[in-house]
Formats: C-alpha cells, sequence, structure tokens
C-alpha cells in the first residue's frame, strides 16, 4: 500500500518541471498540516494517531493531531456522524490561516469538509474524497471493509454522493466496536475474514480501508492477493504533500 501510495506521490513531483519556480512550494519551509479527528480520544489514541502520520510524512512536512474537545466518543450512525460534524467544524475554525497550511480531517466519512471549504482560506481535505478518484485510476470497481455494523448504509450513501456508487461492488464489516477494533487479535481475524470476501465472492479490484489511520501487518494484507489496498488517510497525506511540493496546493 505503501509503495502505491509513493508510486503516485512521485508521478505527480514529476511534472514540477512544467512550472516555473515562484508557481511552486514554497522552498526550504516545510508543509504545515493540522489534523482534526473526528471522536473524543484519549492520549493514547492521539499519539497513535500523531505516529502514524509521522511516519507516513516527508522530512518537510509537519503533522499536528489535534482532538476535539466535543462531540461523540465512537461514529456508528448518521446522529454521530452530525454530531461529529458539528465538533470538527468548532475546531477546525479555531485554525488561524497563517499557522498551518492546510488541514486534514482524519475521519473516512470527510465531517464538516464541504462546510469548512466554504469558510476557511486554507485547503481542507477529506480522506474519502481525496481518494475516491486514485481508485478509479487503477480499478474498475472497488469494496470498502468497514468497523462498524451500521457503517454500510453511511459509506453507501456518501460514495454515492460523491458520484462513485456504480464502481462500489460491495461493503463489508467486520462488525467491531471502536474499543474491539483497536485490539489487534479480533481486529486481524475480522480484516481477514472481510477482505478474502470482497476479492473472492464481490470480485473487488482494489480495496478501501473503513478507517483512515489503521495499520495491516503484512499476514493481514496478503489475504486481499495482490489487489490494491488504499489506507486513505495515508494516501491523502502523500497527496496533500505532492500538491504542496508542486505549487498546487494555495488557499483563496
Amino acid at each position: 500500500m505503501h509503495k502505491m501510495g509513493h508510486a503516485f506521490c512521485l508521478t505527480l513531483l514529476q511534472i514540477s518541471s512544467y512550472f516555473t519556480p515562484n508557481q511552486r512550494g514554497k522552498q526550504g519551509m516545510p508543509f504545515r498540516v493540522k489534523i482534526i479527528t473526528p471522536i473524543q480520544v484519549d492520549e493514547a489514541d492521539l499519539a497513535r494517531r500523531q505516529q502514524r502520520y509521522g511516519a507516513r510524512a516527508a522530512p518537510d512536512t509537519q503533522v499536528e493531531v489535534v482532538g476535539i474537545m466535543d462531540g461523540p466518543h465512537t461514529l456508528e450512525t448518521p446522529d454521530d456522524l452530525l454530531f461529529s460534524e458539528q465538533a470538527v467544524f468548532q475546531e477546525a475554525m479555531k485554525t488561524k490561516p497563517g499557522d498551518v497550511d492546510a488541514l486534514l480531517i482524519d475521519c473516512i466519512f470527510d465531517p464538516a469538509v464541504d462546510a469548512l471549504r466554504q469558510q476557511l482560506p486554507i485547503p481542507v481535505f477529506g480522506p474519502l474524497r481525496a481518494t475516491l478518484p486514485l481508485v478509479s485510476l487503477i480499478a474498475p470497481n472497488f469494496a470498502i471493509v468497514a468497523r462498524g455494523q451500521h457503517h454500510r448504509e453511511l459509506f453507501t450513501d456518501i460514495v454515492a454522493r460523491y458520484g462513485y456508487g456504480d464502481r462500489l461492488v460491495a461493503v463489508r464489516t467486520m462488525a467491531l466496536t471502536y474499543a474491539e477494533g483497536r485490539q489487534a487479535a479480533p481486529f486481524e481475524a475480522a480484516m481477514q475474514q472481510q477482505l478474502k470476501a470482497v476479492v473472492e465472492t464481490d470480485g473487488a479490484r482494489a480495496v478501501v480501508m473503513g478507517s483512515t489511520t489503521i495499520a495491516l501487518p503484512d499476514d493481514v494484507a496478503a489475504v486481499a492477493g495482490g489487489v490494491p489496498l488504499f489506507l486513505s488517510g495515508m494516501v491523502t497525506l502523500g497527496l496533500m504533500e505532492a500538491l504542496w511540493h508542486d505549487g498546487l496546493l494555495n488557499g483563496r
């Protein structure tokens, strides 16, 4: 997965030769990204997310993951998502444009992204919106493996709204709570089962993971048999970096 993400970023970086120096990213300046969680998280979970994005970030990228002070503790229902949108919006609106270069909402349901794009003078990225066009470049169809029992309807609705409903062959859920999803044994067992199903039964040619910062051990990813697995948070950060370096990531 990481190889695929990096390959795409390198392709974008190669086009930098077509731009004059003043059109490209600020030479010698770090790319500053504020990442906002969609739920209230404890210190351990906040540190996990910081580590995941920090490990993926390029040397000249500075990432800061911040949690919301209000909002849900998990995302299971449409009401949870609405609560999250309100809390994410409030946290994002505290952002001073001079302090960061872009915002990334650390949730595959992209809460508040559209509203924030209307209000803030800096780019705001939602992982699912950023990832789906890339999936369509390499595969004729895709599936989503989600955590929560009720996530199927949420994903089906948002994918259709983004215009990719005809490419979505399945949304399979691991039926895990948020706490269970953070435990290695139940998560890996459920992920292997659902990966095998979407590839062998549903015929998916690519798979989008239904969470932004999960890590897939090699033996779990191998169940997909080489079908591309998109980790949307990591893919989106890589895309943002490529756009920044090519001078294509500017606010209003």
